[in-house]
């Protein structure tokens, strides 16, 4: 058995059960003890698994940290792209739409052309730039407290003046996607634009792509009951 298989067919294994000693994996998978413990070392090593005294232990979810504007516009990119095309169709020509802040609703704000007569309210000025070089005409940018390491405008003031609008529909940035699909954000600022965004909308998309999944942040502001997933496979 090649090693990448060995390695993936351990990895399914204690992911399927949670926990799993190294006479279980032995016995179930036919792997020698000693080259066990090597794949399992190596495992953990790439934070893959975690290994424990015994055995190996599942990482079904990490835990994300916030990340720059910048380096978020660097990762993942065709991904994004793929989502924002996604996340197009779902818009109507007409409709009042909701732009969040976020490298994701960045890829979406360039697909966005006069030619849908939409009109957009967004707490990104990056965003709201990238629609006006577009051309579109009606763009709103709402007031607050600009976040410099996301460019998110957040704050009492943005929460006051979002509480008067209604929106066809919101895209929301999102930084993680447990295995429940409750959404997490690392500010609570930005968390209370984005649950005023769904509260004030008649429908509510998260874009997300792969490597947010299955991982939690500081403050969950939503799940699946009130959002709906758009990722690259979604």
């Amino acid at each position: 058995m090649l090693r990448e298989e060995r390695l993936k067919l351990i990895l399914d294994f204690v992911n399927a059960n949670g926990y799993c000693s190294n006479e279980d994996i032995s016995k179930a998978l036919g792997i020698p003890f000693t080259t066990l413990r090597r794949d399992l070392t190596d495992l953990n090593t790439e934070q893959k698994l975690k290994r424990v005294h015994g055995g190996a232990k599942s990482i079904k979810e990490r835990s994300i940290l916030e990340e720059t504007l910048d380096q978020k516009l660097t990762s993942h990119i065709e991904e994004k792209k793929i989502i924002a095309q996604k996340a197009l169709v779902c818009i109507k020509k007409g409709e009042t739409v909701f732009l969040d802040a976020g490298s994701s609703t960045y890829f979406l704000a360039q697909l966005i052309t006069p030619e849908l007569n939409v009109r957009v309210y967004t707490n990104s000025i990056i965003n709201a730039q990238v629609l006006a070089n577009n051309g579109v005409s009606e763009i709103h940018i709402l007031p607050g407290k600009l976040k410099l390491s996301t460019n998110a405008i957040c704050g009492v003031e943005t929460i006051v003046s979002m509480s008067k609008f209604h929106f066809d529909v919101s895209f929301l940035g999102v930084n993680a996607v447990d295995n429940d699909f409750n959404f997490y954000t690392t500010d609570e600022d930005e968390a209370l634009v984005k649950v005023k965004a769904i509260e004030n909308s008649q429908f509510a998309f998260a874009l997300v792509d792969n490597s947010k999944m299955k991982s939690k942040a500081f403050i969950k502001f939503s799940d699946k009951s009130q959002i709906a997933l758009i990722s690259e496979e979604v």
